[in-house]
C-alpha cells in the first residue's frame, strides 16, 4: 500500500520556497542538519529525492542449493532484470558444474562479470553504469542483428548453406542478451533512481521494451528457418528462390520502418504500416501452394516459410500498435 503524504509549501525571503522532509524517510535514511539532498525531476514534473548521487548498491544474495541447469538461469536472469547490481551466489557444496553453469550464464548477459569465486561463493558484478544503458541504442542493434539474421538465413535455405545457416542460430544469443538489457532499463527507470528520467520516461520505456520483446521473437523464427535450412536437403524451385528473396526484402524494410516510425511516435505511418502488411501476410501464406506436384521434403520447407513469415509479420505489426499506442500515451506537450 503506497501511503500519501503532504506538505504546505512556505516562502522564505523573497524568491525561495521551502517544503519539510517526511520524518520517517529522513531518518530512515540518515538525514541530518547539512546533509545533502538530490533532485532530480522526470518529465512529467515529479521530483525523484536521492541521498546519494550514486547508483544504489542493489544487492540480492541466492543460496541456490544444488540448482543446475536452467533453474539456476531463471534465477540469475530474474535477479539480473530485477536491476540487481550485485549478485553474490553461495552453496554449501557447490558443484564445478553449477559454477560452470555461472561462467554461462554471465557470458550471456550484457555487464555483468565474475569478481570472486571461492569454495562455495561466486560474486556477479555489473560492471556497467545505468546511464550507458540506451534502449534506443540497443533497439537500433537489435534491428541490424534481426535483418541480418533474416536475411542470411533465407540465403542460407536457398542455396543449402550450412555454415551461414549457423552463424544465424549463434546470432539469435546476441539479440536475447540485447532484449534482457532493455528490461533491465525498464527495471532500473521505474526504480526512479538509477537512470536519469530526463533521458527516458517510464511510458516510452515500457513500450521501446515490448518492442525489442517482438523484434527477439522475429529473431526466434528467423533461427527457426536457419534450424530447417540445416536439416532439408530439398532444392528449392526457382520460383520460390525468387519469392524469398522478394520476401527478404519486404520485411527488412517493414522493419526499419517499424522502428522508424516508433521512435518518431509517428502513428499515421504506423496505420499505414499495419495495413501495408495485412495485404503482405496473405502473400506468404500462398508460399504453401505449388504450381506442380510437391514432395514430403519441400512441403514441409513451404509450411514452415509460410508460419515463420506470417508470425514475423504480425510481430512488426505489433510494433506498429506500440507506436500509435505511445503516441495516445504522450502528452499534448510533448506532441508538440
Amino acid at each position: 500500500m503506497v501511503l500519501m503524504d503532504t506538505r504546505k509549501v512556505q516562502r522564505t525571503g523573497k524568491s525561495t520556497f521551502i517544503v519539510s522532509l517526511p520524518k520517517a524517510w529522513a531518518t530512515k535514511n540518515g538525514i541530518a542538519a547539512g546533509s545533502i539532498i538530490y533532485i532530480n525531476q522526470g518529465d512529467n514534473g515529479a521530483l525523484t529525492l536521492s541521498t546519494d548521487r550514486s547508483e544504489r548498491d542493489l544487492r540480492a544474495r541466492l543460496d541456490i542449493g544444488d540448482k543446475v541447469g536452467e533453474h539456476l538461469v531463471r534465477d540469475i536472469i530474474g535477479c539480473y532484470v530485477g536491476g540487481y547490481r550485485t549478485i553474490e551466489v553461495s552453496s554449501g557444496h557447490m558443484s564445478s558444474a553449477q559454477k560452470k553453469d555461472l561462467h554461462q550464464i554471465v557470458n550471456k548477459l550484457i555487464g555483468p562479470e565474475i569478481l570472486e569465486e571461492t569454495i562455495n561463493k561466486v560474486v556477479i558484478q555489473d560492471l556497467l553504469s545505468s546511464e550507458e544503458l540506451q534502449s534506443e541504442r540497443a533497439l537500433r542493434r537489435i534491428k541490424t542483428v534481426v535483418k541480418s539474421m533474416i536475411s542470411d538465413s533465407l540465403s542460407a535455405l536457398q542455396n543449402g548453406n550450412d555454415e551461414l545457416a549457423m552463424d544465424v542460430i549463434l546470432r539469435d544469443n546476441d539479440v536475447d542478451r540485447l532484449n534482457l538489457l532493455i528490461s533491465r532499463q525498464f527495471t532500473e527507470i521505474l526504480r526512479s533512481g538509477s537512470v536519469k528520467q530526463e533521458t527516458l520516461n517510464p511510458i516510452t520505456a515500457f513500450n521501446y521494451m515490448q518492442a525489442a520483446s517482438n523484434l527477439e521473437r522475429i529473431a526466434d523464427h528467423a533461427r527457426h528457418i536457419a534450424e530447417i535450412a540445416r536439416q532439408s536437403k530439398c532444392t528449392l524451385p526457382a520460383d520460390l528462390k525468387k519469392e524469398l528473396a522478394e520476401m527478404e526484402a519486404i520485411l527488412c524494410s517493414l522493419i526499419e520502418d517499424s522502428l522508424s516510425y516508433l521512435l518518431q511516435t509517428n502513428s499515421d505511418k504506423a496505420n499505414l504500416l499495419i495495413d501495408k502488411i495485412s495485404v503482405i501476410q496473405k502473400r506468404a501464406q500462398g508460399i504453401t501452394k505449388s504450381s506442380g506436384s510437391l514432395d514430403k521434403s519441400e512441403m514441409l520447407v513451404r509450411l514452415v516459410l509460410a508460419a515463420s513469415l506470417d508470425r514475423m509479420l504480425d510481430y512488426i505489426m505489433n510494433i506498429g500498435e506500440l507506436t500509435i499506442n505511445l503516441s495516445h500515451a504522450t502528452s499534448p506537450t510533448e506532441k508538440a
